[in-house]
């Protein structure tokens, strides 16, 4: 027996060390875990809300893509992907997989959020992305680190395309990247919408009469814009910047000066003033659009599903002839644009637009910025430039683009209110809702001043029948009233909106005056919101 005692021993001990070999041999490591990161090769700041959106046109813009595939014979769990890019963004943690099984492949993109003061950057600069990869169990050596670089463009730096320039093959290779150039089409920047205010005001001498819906209204404004630029002795500075053939890769990058530098700076090439005229339509309510054709682009825009245009150029500049007036520059617009669009319908890739409001939809929208007082400075020289002069009905001056003044009157009514400068107004905006007599649209397009004139004998009565009329368009309101003041929330479909207002008996009926903004705006635009309220009267 004793014999046998030594020999069973070591018999034991060989299983417990075979045992526990196959155990720590299966452990998964490094090695174990196959990693291949598709890296884009730029990032243009103008677009940092693109690059941070999974949902915008697709998912198509991005960091990186991590193809992370499990090779071991274990399953992992928790496996955690992170990643930082040093002075712009701190570790983030992108995804976490519970249990990523033998042979199981993820694949991880990377959307950066960078702050919007990324849009201050006006240098360019090579920047390095690091990516970290762990799960549970794993030792500090197993831990994947990976890192490589990019560019990071400046603010105005615009590429066309994504393609290396010894890939592109068609002129859809070379305008990849055209919806990008929306995020260059500024509307809110603080300083545009001050000179679209000084356009509507100085220029057409009252509220912009595009919510009207009226073609003929906006061809006016359009030639508005374009009488500014000229009464201003702005200078179209050439034609260098767009691509006039797929051999063209000197024109694939190109600086564009924002709107608020063409304005200030009284210069712009054919994209900037492009660009310029976009913003200042979006600033007005009307949807802008980009016409891009081989070495050329010109601005128009959509309404009622037929498209406009003008040759922005017209102003003149380097080696052009003399100046168009307003009408002559619209008139090559259009002739420009039946060219387009049979172009267009023939299949030719190289005509190609960018509707801009249809691409803010899909998640390509604008930078913000900031203020600048030296820029409104810089706008009211522009201003005096005009010498007051109104783009009127008569035949006198360059402009014959002729629209009635739509502006709202309220007074010897009971409750009117002051009309924000740039605020456009609507008169009888739904005919199924005859009680709306007039709304007041902000030029964000989401703040609104309504005025509601409602056939009552008492206020109690008159909001039990707006509460009718907003049933039958499928809302539901809730509000309270204080005396003569009221607050509301309007429910639909499409969301809560926020509103306060006034209600006051008038001949034959009860004015109510409301002002709002969707509940996700109300508090960031509560100073104007008050602004209109308190001038209730």
């Amino acid at each position: 027996m004793k014999k046998l005692i030594i020999p069973l021993a070591l018999c034991v001990i060989g299983i417990t060390l075979t045992a526990f070999s196959f155990i720590s041999g299966t452990k998964s490591s490094a090695d174990d875990i196959a990693i291949v990161i598709e890296k884009s090769a730029f990032i243009m700041p103008a677009a940092h809300r693109v690059y941070a959106n999974p949902e915008a046109l697709d998912g198509k813009y991005h960091l990186f893509k991590a193809k992370i595939t499990n090779n071991s014979s274990e399953t992992l769990e928790d496996v955690t992907v992170k990643y930082r890019i040093p002075n712009y963004i701190d570790w983030t943690e992108l995804t976490v997989s519970g249990e990523m099984f033998p042979g199981q492949t993820l694949v991880v993109p990377c959307y950066p959020k960078f702050d919007t003061d990324i849009t201050e950057k006006t240098t360019e600069s090579v920047e390095k992305a690091e990516i970290e990869i762990s799960w549970d169990d794993a030792e500090e050596d197993d831990i994947i680190e990976e890192d490589f670089t990019f560019k990071l463009t400046n603010r105005n730096e615009y590429v066309y395309t994504g393609i290396k320039s010894d890939e592109i093959s068609s002129w859809a290779d070379m305008y990849d990247n055209d919806a990008l150039i929306a995020c260059f089409v500024t509307p809110n920047d603080p300083v545009v919408k001050y000179y679209t205010q000084n356009l509507q005001e100085k220029l057409l001498k009252g509220e912009a009469a595009s919510v009207t819906r009226k073609p003929e209204d906006a061809v006016r404004f359009l030639g508005g814009i374009y009488e500014a630029t000229r009464k201003s002795h702005m200078v179209y500075s050439g034609t260098k910047g767009i691509p006039k053939s797929t051999e063209d890769v000197q024109s694939i990058v190109q600086q564009v000066r924002l709107p608020r530098e063409v304005i200030t700076g009284n210069t712009g090439l054919c994209i900037e003033l492009s660009v310029l005229y976009a913003s200042v339509l979006s600033a007005a309510g009307i949807d802008p659009v980009i016409y891009m054709v081989p070495g050329h682009a010109y601005p128009g825009f959509r309404m009622n599903g037929q498209y406009y245009a003008i040759e922005a150029t017209g102003i003149g500049g380097e080696g052009l002839g003399n100046i168009m007036s307003a009408e002559d520059a619209y008139k090559q617009g259009q002739k420009q644009l039946n060219e387009f669009i049979q172009k267009s319908q023939a299949g030719d890739p190289r005509y190609t637009i960018v509707d801009i409001h249809n691409v803010n939809a899909q998640g390509v929208t604008s930078m913000d910025l900031k203020d600048n007082d030296f820029m409104r400075k810089k706008v009211d020289d522009i201003v005096a430039s005009w010498s007051g002069s109104q783009l009127n009905r008569s035949n006198e001056g360059h402009n014959n683009i002729r629209v009635p003044d739509n502006r709202i009157r309220t007074s010897g009514n009971a409750l009117s209110f002051s009309i924000p400068n740039g605020w456009q107004t609507m008169m009888q905006p739904v005919p199924q809702m005859p009680i709306l007599t007039a709304q007041v649209v902000a030029p964000d397009q989401m703040t609104t001043a309504s005025i509601y004139d409602i056939p009552s004998n008492t206020s109690q009565e008159a909001m039990n029948t707006l509460t009718q009329y907003f049933t039958n368009f499928g809302l539901s309101l809730n509000y309270q009233s204080n005396g003569n003041s009221i607050s509301g929330v309007t429910y639909s479909s499409n969301g809560t909106f926020n509103w306060v207002g006034k209600i006051l008996k008038r001949q034959g009926g009860f004015r109510l005056v409301a002002v709002g903004a969707p509940d996700y705006m109300y508090n960031q635009n509560s100073g104007i919101i008050n602004q209109v309220y308190n001038s209730i009267r």
